[in-house]
């Protein structure tokens, strides 16, 4: 279980955010950029032995990568969508299964994970580029 805090940290982590530029749509997703920051960073604390904390911190991380996925621009859409399913994928997985059952649960983690192997790194790595660009201040 702590693996799968981790992962859905270790992807939201990437996405460093501090501030936005003016432009309406971009405003709107580096607000929920930064707001998927500081409930990772919250998820972060949570002791992988206290499901029902877990299982909370999953569904809040995965809703609002959601947000943020609603609120790209286009040029990033896609990867952004790609990344809040896979963290939707990781929740059900957790979400789906009993803490008491450790082995369907890693199995179900481990199958999300698959699932999205081939193309989560390239798209958080486009992700946070596109984040550092558009929300960070101009030098």
């Amino acid at each position: 279980m702590t693996t799968t805090l981790r992962c859905a940290v270790a992807i939201v982590a990437t996405i460093v955010v501090t501030s936005c530029s003016t432009a309406s749509q971009e405003a709107s997703f580096c607000e929920a950029s930064a707001e998927l920051q500081k409930v990772d960073a919250l998820s972060a604390e949570v002791s992988p032995s206290d499901d029902a904390a877990t299982r909370g911190a999953l569904t809040q991380t995965a809703a609002q990568a959601a947000r943020v996925a609603k609120e790209a621009p286009h040029e990033i859409q896609r990867d952004a969508e790609l990344v809040a399913a896979f963290l939707l994928a990781l929740t059900n997985a957790v979400n789906n299964t009993k803490f008491e059952d450790s082995l369907e649960r890693s199995a179900a983690i481990g199958a999300a994970q698959q699932e999205f192997e081939d193309q989560l790194s390239d798209s958080v790595t486009k992700l946070a580029a596109f984040v550092a660009r558009t929300c960070s201040p101009a030098p």
